[in-house]
């Protein structure tokens, strides 16, 4: 796992380049829906919020076997599945055929690959040589912002944005590798809560993702404003074994920045692991990009200080084959 998140930098170089070569045919689109698991699913929630702020059309993700009802010719669906074999998107991509939305797979092999070729569906493929789809996330990502630009309802200059973050984050590698490592001895033994704004939230669940599977912990999110609304009623008793993780970004609306530091006053009293992961860029992909790489880096050095396989994922292998 180590060189795999060491090779984030150069999967987004790759991902641009593969994504700008990639010819699609395109029409006109009213909505996006965009269904993936795990990994893959992950980086639908990204792009949303990404289309929210520079988006001309919804994006609504689905992380599950069903699709909407209001799914029709007008919808742009994007499948995300690295393996191609993901048993709920695999579902889902069926019935997506069936109501004839326009869709793009986005997979290295597998039956999803294998049916779009049946089908005549137009597939931005990753390379099938990454041992853990969840380190792909990169090109997920890339990929689908590239698929939203082709159909012009990304109002981005793409190519320069993420020029911009790839220079962002070959400047910091040095220095997200040594926060990594802080933070990580920081948090220390503790259960995380990780808190973020509502535009973080994909940080904060791609990390509690990354806590889970990298370093064989559990871990828990929440976003501001919601949680002042009710999970802050609960800090009234003894919660140290309890760390409150903390994303912070200066993008944050300046109330939910105010309401982050009068809930960190309430939490100190029941908690002594109060941290701030500082997300640091000047646009919102580099922040992002910043983010998934840093708290990756924590999640690997979780897991060396815990001394477990951060590749190991036996208990979803097992599952998956009693599902069958």
């Amino acid at each position: 796992m180590e060189n795999l998140i060491y090779k984030f930098i150069a999967q987004i170089e790759e991902a641009v380049i593969i994504a700008e070569s990639t010819r699609l045919q395109t029409n006109s689109v009213n909505k996006v829906f965009i269904t993936g698991m795990g990994g893959s699913g992950i980086a639908g929630k990204f792009v949303a919020e990404i289309m929210k702020l520079h988006g001309t059309v919804p994006v609504i993700t689905s992380n599950t076997y069903d699709v909407p009802e209001w799914i029709d010719e007008n919808t742009l669906a994007l499948v995300s599945s690295y393996s191609g074999n993901t048993e709920e998107t695999v579902e889902a991509f069926m019935k997506l055929i069936e109501k004839k939305a326009k869709i793009i797979t986005v997979t290295s092999g597998g039956t999803i690959l294998r049916k779009s070729v049946e089908e005549k569906i137009e597939v931005m493929k990753m390379p099938a040589d990454w041992g853990a789809p969840r380190a792909c996330i990169g090109y997920s990502i890339v990929f689908q912002l590239y698929i939203l630009k082709k159909f012009e309802i990304l109002k981005l200059e793409l190519s320069k944005e993420l020029s911009l973050v790839i220079e962002h984050l070959i400047n910091l590698r040095d220095s997200i590798n040594q926060e990594a490592v802080i933070i990580s001895r920081l948090m220390g033994d503790k259960i995380p809560l990780i808190y973020s704004d509502v535009f973080f939230e994909p940080v904060a669940i791609r990390f509690r993702q990354q806590l889970n599977e990298n370093s064989k912990i559990l871990a828990f999110n929440s976003v501001f404003p919601e949680m002042n609304h009710n999970e802050i009623a609960a800090w009234t008793y003894d919660l140290s074994e309890f760390a409150a993780i903390f994303i912070q970004s200066d993008f944050y609306d300046k109330r939910v920045a105010k309401r982050i530091e009068i809930s960190k006053e309430i939490m100190i009293r029941y908690t002594d692991k109060i941290i701030d992961i500082n997300i640091i860029g000047g646009t919102i992909l580099q922040q992002y990009f910043y983010a998934i790489h840093l708290t990756d880096w924590i999640s690997w050095f979780i897991a060396k200080i815990r001394n477990v396989d951060a590749l190991d994922i036996s208990n979803i292998v097992s599952l998956k084959n009693q599902l069958r």
